[in-house]
């Protein structure tokens, strides 16, 4: 692969944690005044889901199965709706902290037209969790997602369209960049172009705050500590929170909410520790992208952003034309991070709109 983890210089390291300290120390103060609200219990209290949601095996989402990938042996749970195999293929990447399940909106809405399959990526939901840092490295993601694209077209389809929100939208720029005959459509959400991240960051301050998290979750232990205190309230934050969480009234119900905390609170210590390590192992190791050429998506894309991303500035999507030249943008008025769930309708459209063999 071209876009391989490169290792951090001295110089890198060091930025990273004295960064990731300072934002450490300051979650600690936040914790320690809610322990002085709340008692200490509440905040060591994190409870696991028993009973599956019957959400999740909804029959009008699709059918759920797995797939051992030849390359990594790693076994990744995925839902697939629209059993025709003659159907063109999406496949749809959901992001951190989310499941396969995010995609429900767009797995009833496309599966007439297409053969639609939401992955669980490999660290999360029913996907195998591989110890150690390092098996979440990009080059390793990316060809998971090249090898599902692999066995689920047929001789007829050699291509697809690929959806990606947040983490899954990264993996997504890059495996268009790297494999751009497999995918004949891009659909990205809340993710800027690879190339655009850190040039936004280092010129808006504003977003520099924002990529706090970022940072903090270079440290150990500590992010999973803060993200299951108080019964996951990391995780209810993220999705239900006023600052992060979905805008829309009841975008994610309360059985929404429980689909996701019951794989986020399953004993197993890597259900959270894997999706935390997509930020450890790839944040200051991905190598430079080219902003003058050589690495622009060339396949026609669309970039979807909510107007109230709490994690990424709307100028982020606007700077990736200059990466992305047959890119549409379009940006969701009063809807989240998590676009794709806070106004699905409006998402359906723009995708139906992109998708049109005229465009």
């Amino acid at each position: 692969m071209k876009y391989m983890s490169v290792p951090r210089s001295v110089v890198t390291v060091t930025v990273v944690y004295t960064v990731a300290m300072f934002w450490g120390v300051l979650v600690m103060l936040g914790c320690l005044v809610r322990m002085v609200r709340k008692g200490p219990k509440a905040f060591f209290t994190w409870n696991v889901l028993e009973g599956r949601p019957r959400c999740l095996d909804s029959r009008d989402l699709g059918i759920h199965g797995y797939v051992r990938l030849k390359r990594s042996g790693i076994q990744l749970h995925y839902v697939r709706a629209g059993d025709d195999r003659k159907k063109p293929l999406m496949v749809l990447l959901h992001g951190l902290p989310e499941i396969w399940y995010s995609w429900r909106h767009q797995l009833r809405e496309f599966k007439k037209d297409y053969q639609v399959v939401a992955v669980d990526m490999r660290g999360y939901g029913e996907s195998e969790k591989p110890a150690g840092r390092s098996a979440y490295r990009l080059e390793y993601l990316v060809e998971d997602i090249r090898e599902v694209i692999e066995t689920f077209n047929t001789f007829s389809h050699s291509s697809c369209v690929l959806v990606g929100h947040d983490w899954g939208g990264a993996v997504a720029w890059y495996l268009a960049m790297e494999y751009p005959d497999m995918v004949d459509r891009l659909v990205v959400m809340s993710c800027p172009h690879p190339g655009v991240f850190m040039k936004y960051v280092s010129s808006h301050p504003r977003q520099f705050l924002k990529s706090w998290f970022q940072f903090f979750f270079q440290l150990p232990f500590l992010p999973e500590l803060v993200f299951k205190s108080f019964d996951y309230g990391g995780l209810y934050a993220s999705l239900r929170g006023r600052r992060m969480g979905c805008k829309t009234p009841d975008a994610i119900t309360d059985e929404d909410y429980k689909a996701y905390k019951y794989f986020f609170s399953k004993p197993n210590p890597m259900a959270v520790t894997g999706p935390f390590n997509y930020l450890r192992a790839n944040f200051g190791t991905i190598p430079l992208v080219d902003m003058h050429g050589t690495d622009k998506v060339t396949v026609p894309c669309l970039l979807i952003w909510g107007e109230m991303d709490g994690a990424l500035d709307v100028g982020m999507g606007e700077m990736s034309r200059q990466l992305a030249p047959n890119m549409t943008f379009r940006v969701v008025e009063g809807a989240s991070h998590w676009v794709q769930q806070d106004n699905p309708a409006v998402v359906n459209t723009y995708m139906r709109e992109f998708l049109q063999p005229s465009n």
